[in-house]
């Protein structure tokens, strides 16, 4: 748990039935503000009102099932799936007939399946799989109380953390392990009636982290997580501690009753939660690499034929169309770039290499993907994806419906094809980087070795050397890590699970893509900043193009012009933190915007 408070400011964010909910209410929520000088604020989360009636008219009809169980006149059906049956391959192995055993199922499930491994997704990841868990159960088709829901977002306005580790999940019947890990925090072990016969009960509350705020001691028991928050770049450490400990701050645990803990555990929550983690960081890195290749068209003196809008006025692709304007903004006013649309290029022929010249292509290519992925996954986050639903206007007596909801696939496929396209968008980056500076081979674009002054004896500074291998590196594991997760299944649950997504997989190495593309684009900044300054000491006259020169004027408030060899690490972690604030894109956009040469 963490002592940040719900933002004043921020309208509530409401959830359930009738509301709906898209990426960027989601980010805010997992986030918070962090302009916020005391640490980022969160939005209140509530159950929409609209949604408790619906909700309450399928608990009533689970509450009427389990009534009905031990009633030997009913003509009702005695096995209910996720009611009073065991799961997966366990489903109609027995069936329960007292309303306290079904309690137990809820409370043995979580425990069961509460086996992931490895280290803890951080704070933002738990807080968004917070948030689209309790929307979903909100939609009214789950059967749970809005009890449950309330307590969900209570945990959220309260900042409590469960402790979840990031593997177990197979993406299909859903995030088990993960969502078993989130919820089993709130689960309090069933109280058996009087004269009820008590089961040996598993009595573990779970794991949480609490804010460390002060000094502590460490125990041979102690365990502590640091996590960082982005954009802003805080860091919290974090000490854990047993969930119900955790849980006080947001009124304790509560016991759950039939249907309850499947509803939990079942559906594509984590997947969905990472996904919109990463379309949102995507969609701001692909707004940077279009502001990055302006500022390295620049850089190398590059033509501004291939950026024409006729171009790609015979190839309308809305996503190239859309990066070759935002170049053409970018650079507006630019002396650099040989050529224009009155006037001839000097150099023939007119063709810088392909990840220049076919940059609008591939940006574009990756813009309209976004484009789709966007949709997918916000409908998804709207989505109710555990198992069974429960549909009270159907005829028959028995409402309770199963299906495949919980299947990850739609989420696996994008995600992988994320993965596809951001690893391109750093591949090109990467070999922007290179051509800065191969001075070896690139005698064309006359720029020094390195990117360092060619004033001081050769050889004495590396320059911007070892940032493009660091690049390449990071490029090179993009490659691996896009390796199709979808295309993987192996069955589980004595093969009843026998089709599996591996949507988490995807999920997962997505967003470790989206992470090492913003360091390969910040690299290319630090180049693309280096070769602009370069430019203008050698000829004060040249003029930068109007987006490029606001980004480069707000670039070296945070990095210095790079004269003499100096540690990089720092400069390219500057670099990062402007890349995923956006500031140097804003600085572009409202240049742009201010001049009449921005039009174009």
């Amino acid at each position: 748990m963490s002592d940040k408070q719900p933002s004043q400011a921020s309208p509530p964010v409401e959830v359930g039935w009738g509301s709906a909910l898209d990426i960027g209410t989601v980010v805010s929520v997992a986030r918070g503000d962090s302009s916020d000088p005391s640490g980022h604020k969160w939005p209140q989360v509530r159950l929409a009102e609209g949604a408790r009636r619906q909700m309450q008219a399928a608990s009533d009809w689970v509450d009427e099932v389990v009534g009905s169980l031990s009633d030997p006149l009913s003509d009702v059906p005695q096995a209910y799936y996720g009611i009073n049956t065991g799961f997966g391959s366990l489903a109609g192995k027995a069936t329960l007939s007292h309303e306290y055993e079904t309690r137990v199922l809820m409370r043995n499930l979580l425990a069961s399946h509460a086996a992931g491994v490895r280290e803890y997704f951080d704070e933002e990841s738990v807080r968004a799989a917070l948030l689209l868990r309790a929307h979903s159960l909100a939609q009214g088709y789950s059967g749970v109380r809005c009890l449950l829901v309330d307590k969900l977002t209570q945990m959220l306005n309260q900042g409590v953390y469960p402790a979840v580790p990031c593997m177990g999940s197979l993406g299909a019947s859903g995030d088990l392990a993960p969502l078993s890990h989130l919820t089993l925090v709130l689960s309090e072990v069933p109280r058996p009636p009087q004269g009820k016969p008590v089961p040996e009960l598993d009595t573990t509350s779970g794991e949480a982290f609490i804010a460390v705020k002060a000094p502590v001691q460490p125990s041979p028991d102690s365990y502590f997580h640091v996590t960082q928050q982005r954009p802003a770049g805080r860091q919290t450490l974090w000490r854990r501690v047993p969930g119900q400990e955790a849980m006080q701050a947001a009124g304790g645990q509560i016991e759950l009753r039939a249907k309850e803990g499947l509803a939990l555990n079942n559906g594509t929550t984590f997947s969905c939660a990472l996904a919109a983690l990463s379309v949102h960081d995507a969609l701001n890195l692909l707004e940077n690499a279009e502001l990055a290749l302006a500022m390295t068209l620049e850089g190398i003196r590059g033509f501004a034929d291939p950026f024409f809008a006729e171009v790609h006025s015979v190839r309308p692709h809305p996503g190239a169309l859309e990066s070759a304007r935002k170049v053409r903004r970018y650079t507006a006013g630019s002396s650099l770039l040989d050529g224009s649309r009155q006037r001839r290029p000097q150099r023939v022929p007119p063709q810088d290499p392909y990840s220049i010249r076919c940059s609008p292509q591939v940006h574009g290519a990756v813009r309209d993907s976004l484009d789709f992925i966007h949709k997918t996954v916000e409908i998804e986050l709207n989505a109710t994806t555990d198992n069974p639903l429960i549909f009270l206007q159907l005829p028959r007596r028995y409402k309770s419906v199963s299906g495949g909801n919980f299947h990850g696939a739609p989420l696996a496929f994008v995600m992988d094809y994320l993965g596809i396209i951001l690893t391109e968008l750093g591949s090109v980056s990467e070999r922007r980087i290179f051509k800065m500076t191969d001075f070896a081979t690139d005698n064309d674009f006359e720029l020094p070795s390195f990117l360092i002054d060619d004033d001081v004896p050769a050889g004495l500074n590396s320059g911007l050397m070892i940032p493009q291998y660091t690049a390449a590196s990071l490029v090179s594991e993009c490659k691996t890590l896009a390796h199709p997760d979808s295309v993987d299944s192996i069955p589980s649950s004595a093969n009843q699970e026998d089709h599996v997504s591996m949507s988490l997989n995807a999920a997962r190495h997505a967003r470790q893509i989206v992470d090492n593309v913003e360091h390969v684009v910040a690299i290319e900044f630090l180049c693309a900043a280096q070769a602009l300054e370069w430019r203008k000491k050698k000829n004060p006259s040249a003029r930068l193009g109007i987006g490029s020169q606001a980004a480069l004027k707000r670039f070296r408030c945070g990095i210095g012009y790079l004269k003499w060899d100096r540690a990089l690490y720092p400069d390219i972690r500057a670099s990062l933190k402007m890349v995923r604030s956006g500031e140097l894109v804003q600085a572009a956009r409202q240049a742009v915007q201010d001049s009449p040469e921005g039009t174009v």
